[in-house]
């Protein structure tokens, strides 16, 4: 970044960009969630099996990962006010065909619509801020811009269980045409005209090779548990063939001029930092998000409203943080910050290896806000480090790959957190199932209900499962907690050392 900012723009104009920003990113992350409550409902209207199911999540995923890298090329041929623009009215209008589809193929299709015109939305967002932000204003502005990001998720679940219940599973989809039309209409007036580059060509072969190679690594990483991993030839096929065209994107783009991408904002060793702490975010809080909805529904017998309440509080320990953050010098040096919250997120983890079946709610909203504490403290000083000696010339295809490598890396970590679950979760049923003798089992159990009897046996066996999954849950809660320490450790041991690297 550099002391004046690329686009001059008044403070009304600057205030009104980062506000409008920051609701079209919760619209494009709300709705990266709200439609996974609403599965089961959908599920039951389609007639549709096990095996398709996944599609629904699986196509949106997918054109979002192979689209977003687009995002350097469009924004400099076209404009970064154009195309914000444009994704925020595409998502819309995809949303509106989403929620009228009437069978899998329409839904599946426009699931890959709203994935490929939403995916340039947050990239571009935040590229605008960088031009008309100095580094002194950014790392306030990009604190609201942030909340969209993680806030969106966690109050996605409780929106589309609430419409699920109410209307229908269709209005999990239509509920963006309320929110997105004042929205378009709001930065219709407000964006800023930034820099273009009309000449700048789009590398075809760079694209097909790069969304080759995302688009195997993501439908692997999808299909994965379900097809058993390495022991199916079709996740080795994708495993094989997405490393090959990896391999040839980069080839490729090491020897062009106007490359798809250009990597020389990997040469920054603060952007490839903050990449990294980036990632690791992302495998903490979509791996905590997608294990804690089955805890409390399948553990806690809480309903699916009520599951989606439980979330939100680490919603407010984000708030809370970031409003802490913008008010403090974090452009100077952003690690300490980030080693602060990698030690609050480890801390919160601890405390969720507490939990058990008759585990608190207050327990459990505490849990959520300490968590959403060192969440912020991680995200928004990261998003600073990751520009802080950037050249504004690469901001923008830095922003798509950052973007694109969050994204990722929290699709690994939903797969890897689920595939750790089921395999513990088989471990300790065979286990506690091994254990069990009538001598063990006859102090607490109800003197008429016998457990040789089918009922008993039934009642038992959902027992032992219940309990199992529970060691699963605190297995997983442990093993990111102890990711987190040594993020933190190394932060702090480096830290004298990457003072140097800060501007």
């Amino acid at each position: 970044m550099i002391d004046k900012p690329l686009v001059e723009v008044s403070d009304s104009i600057r205030r009104w960009n980062v506000f409008l920003s920051s609701m079209a990113v919760v619209l494009i992350t709300l709705d990266s969630t709200i439609a996974n409550i609403a599965l089961p409902r959908i599920q039951m209207d389609l007639n549709l099996s096990n095996d398709q199911l996944p599609w629904i999540l699986t196509s949106y995923i997918l054109a979002n990962a192979v689209f977003m890298p687009l995002t350097g090329f469009l924004a400099d041929r076209f404009g970064k006010r154009e195309l914000l623009m444009g994704s925020v009215v595409g998502f819309v209008v995809t949303s509106f065909l989403c929620g009228i589809s009437q069978n899998l193929e329409q839904l599946v299709i426009a699931r890959v619509l709203q994935g490929a015109s939403g995916a340039f939305l947050m990239p571009v967002s935040q590229a605008i801020l960088l031009d008309i932000h100095t580094k002194a204003t950014y790392s306030r502005a990009v604190g609201i811009w942030s909340m969209g990001i993680i806030i969106g998720p966690i109050i996605g679940p409780s929106i589309g269980g609430y419409l699920t219940d109410t209307l229908s599973w269709h209005w999990v989809f239509l509920v963006n045409l309320p929110l997105g039309l004042p929205l378009i209409l709001g930065l219709a007036m407000v964006l800023p005209n930034c820099p273009k580059t009309p000449d700048r060509k789009i590398d075809l072969r760079g694209f097909l090779y790069l969304g080759l190679a995302v688009g195997l690594l993501q439908l692997m990483v999808d299909r994965g548990e379900g097809e058993h991993w390495l022991e199916s030839w079709e996740i080795r096929f994708e495993l094989v063939f997405s490393f090959v065209f990896f391999a040839i994107f980069f080839i490729h783009t090491m020897g062009r001029k106007q490359p798809f991408i250009q990597l020389a904002c990997f040469k920054d060793a603060n952007y490839v930092a903050g990449v990294f702490f980036a990632s690791c975010t992302s495998l903490v809080v979509y791996g905590t998000s997608a294990l804690l909805p089955g805890f409390f529904q399948g553990i806690m017998r809480y309903s699916v409203i009520d599951a989606g309440l439980l979330m939100m509080p680490r919603g407010v320990g984000m708030l809370i943080a970031l409003i802490l953050l913008s008010r403090l010098p974090i452009a100077q040096n952003p690690r300490p910050y980030i080693a602060f919250g990698f030690v609050l997120v480890a801390w919160s983890l601890s405390l969720m290896c507490n939990f058990n079946t008759d585990i608190t709610s207050e327990y459990i909203i505490w849990t959520g806000v300490l968590q959403g504490i060192g969440t912020s403290f991680v995200f928004m000083p990261t998003n600073v480090l990751c520009y802080l000696t950037l050249p504004a010339h690469l901001q923008t295809d830095a922003a798509s790959s950052v973007g694109l490598i969050r994204n990722l890396s929290g699709s690994i970590g939903i797969s890897a957190v689920f595939t750790l679950f089921t395999r513990d979760n088989q471990m300790f049923h065979s286990f506690l199932t091994e254990t069990i003798t009538p001598t063990r089992i006859m102090q607490d159990w109800p003197a008429l209900l016998s457990v040789e009897s089918t009922q008993g046996a039934w009642i038992l066996n959902m027992e032992i499962s219940r309990q199992a999954a529970v060691q699963s849950y605190l297995n997983i809660f442990a093993a990111m907690e102890w990711m987190a320490i040594g993020i933190a450790v190394l932060l702090l041991l480096t830290h004298r050392r990457g003072k140097k690297l800060v501007a």
